[in-house]
């Protein structure tokens, strides 16, 4: 059943709710907040340790810390890059997100068209039907020719309940993006055409190379390996642990004045050291971050130069449907049913009609969603945006 609280919107006030009320991206979001705070959490010193000890003879106190030789600026250093490349994977998500939103607003958009489409040409069969019944009690047509109509009309019928199914799907997919309830119906609109924009893929390959956050973070990617490795290498090098304390001797029922003062530096011996697997595993680190910039690379080429040959196919099949074909196929029909009804024609030439009628607006239909999906994902693929309708 479909939801009665229904609300029109454009594509302008969608985004803005995408933006805004998106679960998903509110998700998403929280991961630059945690890494941001793990990079602050970073810059934390080594804690002091302070020590008592106290006997039938003596009290002593000692404080202790470690002085760590440049790891806490080597982390800090590691966190505040790994911080930035979560910001640039959000903002690859955030392209993603629009391009996945945009396409679910034009299937949306898609399925209410074709609904219209099945619903007037069941109309004007069941008053093709209807009129076939007064031409029987007339006597004009025979029992046998007026019964064709009417299996046709539940036919038709049929197809706009599965439509309607189909519809209401693509509202519920709208309504999850934007982070509504079900049982409101989020009904889209367009304020203008789909744009018609001519692209160079030259430009498109240049400005994708330009713009695409993952490529970005690909080139971040590299630069926190090379911090990992400098904080590998500062792992391996000797902590100094500083301390210094007081000692009171304490015997009998006062104390006495002997006391001591006394302070030192502990050393770790780091046979560890002769174990290089970590800093093995940064190098690899590296030349793994290097491959995968080259690889990012590649792939923005490949990825634009695909996105831009099917935008032209679609663009070119959709300019076909408005050179006159959508316009023949208005009057084919409308010239079948006028020759029917004066008896000039059979109804199986109607049915012929109807079908062929529908098939060409469900094509089109179908050819202006490819277009403008492809349009999205050139887009999105090319790192900008610059779709308003």
């Amino acid at each position: 059943m479909a939801p009665t609280d229904t609300m029109t919107i454009s594509y302008k006030t969608y985004m803005e709710i995408v933006g805004k009320e998106n679960l998903t991206w509110m998700a998403e979001k929280y991961n630059v907040q945690i890494a941001d705070a793990e990079a602050r959490s970073e810059k934390v010193f080594v804690d002091p340790e302070l020590a008592f000890e106290g006997t039938e003879e003596d009290l002593s106190v000692e404080l202790g810390f470690t002085l760590e030789m440049g790891k806490r600026r080597a982390r800090v250093r590691v966190a505040r890059s790994e911080a930035e490349l979560e910001r640039l994977a959000f903002d690859y998500f955030c392209l993603e997100l629009r391009a996945e939103a945009t396409d679910a607003f034009l299937e949306a958009l898609l399925q209410r068209q074709l609904l219209e489409v099945k619903r007037n040409s069941y109309q004007q069969m069941y008053r093709l039907s209807q009129s076939d019944s007064i031409r029987l009690s007339l006597g004009e047509i025979d029992e046998n020719e007026a019964r064709q109509s009417r299996p046709e009309a539940v036919t038709l019928l049929n197809e706009v309940y599965g439509q309607e199914a189909e519809y209401y799907s693509a509202l519920a997919t709208l309504r999850e993006f934007m982070g509504k309830e079900i049982n409101q119906a989020v009904v889209p609109a367009l304020n203008s055409e789909l744009p018609r924009i001519e692209y160079r893929l030259s430009d498109l390959i240049e400005t994708a190379l330009l713009n695409r956050a993952d490529l970005t973070a690909a080139i971040k990617g590299v630069e926190v390996a090379g911090n990992r490795l400098k904080l590998a290498r500062a792992e391996r090098r000797i902590d100094m642990g500083l301390f210094v304390g007081y000692e009171k001797e304490w015997k009998g029922v006062l104390p006495k004045d002997n006391h001591i003062l006394k302070g030192g530096v502990a050393i770790p011996l780091k046979f560890s050291n002769h174990n290089k697997g970590t800093l093995q595993a940064a190098r690899y680190g590296i030349q793994q971050s290097e491959v995968q910039l080259r690889e990012a690379e590649l792939q923005i080429r490949t990825e634009v130069t695909q996105a831009y040959y099917q935008y032209e196919a679609t663009r070119r099949q959709l300019e076909q449907y408005r050179a006159g074909m959508l316009e023949d196929s208005d009057k084919l029909i409308a010239g079948v049913v006028y020759m029917y009804q004066r008896g000039e024609t059979s109804i199986l030439d109607v049915l012929i009609a109807q079908r062929t009628y529908n098939e060409i607006q469900e094509e089109y239909l179908q050819t202006l969603k490819e277009y403008a999906s492809s349009l999205v994902e050139l887009q999105r693929v090319s790192g900008v945006w610059e779709l308003s309708f």
